[in-house]
C-alpha cells in the first residue's frame, strides 16, 4: 500500500510542477499532459518499474476521470439555450463521427495486419479514457496500449483539429465542437472551451454521447470483424 501511495503522489507532484511550468512556458510542447507522461516514462525506465507497479497507485486517479468529466456539467448548464437547437445536427454528427472513428481504426489495423489485441486496443483509441479502457478490456485488447493511443489521439487532435477547421474555414460552433471532440475526446471538448463557451458545451455534450455510443456499436462491429 505504501508503494501505491509514493506512486499516486509522485504524479500529482510531477502534475503540479509541470503545470506551474506551462504557465510560465505556455508552449504546446510544455503540456503537463506531456511532460509528466514523459517524466513517468523515464522514472519507470531508470528505476526498472514494471507498468503494473505504477499503476497499483496510478489506477487511483484513472478512476477519479470518471466522476471528475462530470464537472463539465456546469459549463453545458450555462449555455444550454444555445446548444439545445442544434440537437438533431449533433446526435447526426455524433453517430457518424463515432461510426467511422471505430471502423476506420480497426480497417486500418487489419490492413496493418496488427495483432488481435493490439487492434482491439486500437479500436476505442477516440473515446474518453475511462470509456475506452473498459471498452477493451471487454473486447480483449492491451489496456496500456489503449491508454497510449487514447493520449496520443486527443493530443495530436486538439492541436491539429482546430488548426485544420480554420484552414477549412469550419466557423459554426456545433461543427467545431462535434468535429474536435468526436476525435479527441475530453482534449478536444477541454481545447474547445477554451476557445468559445458555446463550442466547448457542444464539445462536451459531444464527448459524453460518443462515449454512450461507442460502448454499444464497439461489441457489434468487433463481433462483425472478427
Amino acid at each position: 500500500m505504501s508503494e501505491a501511495l509514493l506512486w499516486f503522489m509522485l504524479t500529482i507532484l510531477l502534475f503540479a510542477g509541470a503545470f506551474w511550468l506551462y504557465q510560465k512556458y505556455p508552449f504546446i510542447w510544455m503540456l503537463p499532459i506531456l511532460t509528466v507522461t514523459a517524466a513517468v516514462i523515464v522514472i519507470l525506465a531508470l528505476s526498472g518499474t514494471s507498468h503494473a507497479v505504477y499503476m497499483s497507485g496510478g489506477q487511483y486517479l484513472s478512476k477519479m476521470l470518471g466522476p471528475a468529466i462530470t464537472a463539465f456539467a456546469i459549463p453545458l448548464y450555462h449555455v444550454r439555450h444555445h446548444v439545445r437547437r442544434f440537437i438533431p445536427e449533433i446526435l447526426l454528427g455524433v453517430g457518424i463521427g463515432t461510426l467511422i472513428a471505430l471502423t476506420s481504426d480497426l480497417m486500418l489495423g487489419l490492413l496493418l495486419h496488427l495483432e488481435r489485441t493490439t487492434n482491439l486496443a486500437l479500436l476505442p483509441k477516440s473515446v474518453t479514457l475511462p470509456v475506452a479502457l473498459a471498452i477493451s478490456e471487454r473486447s480483449g485488447g492491451t489496456l496500456a496500449l489503449t491508454a497510449t493511443f487514447v493520449l496520443v489521439t486527443g493530443l495530436v487532435g486538439s492541436i491539429v483539429g482546430p488548426r485544420l477547421m480554420t484552414g477549412l474555414k469550419i466557423r459554426h460552433f456545433v461543427s467545431r465542437g462535434v468535429g474536435l471532440a468526436s476525435i479527441a475526446h475530453v482534449m478536444g471538448a477541454t481545447k474547445s472551451m477554451s476557445l468559445d463557451q458555446r463550442e466547448g458545451a457542444v464539445g462536451l455534450l459531444t464527448m459524453v454521447l460518443t462515449a454512450i455510443l461507442a460502448s454499444v456499436l464497439a461489441p457489434w462491429i468487433i463481433q462483425m470483424v472478427y
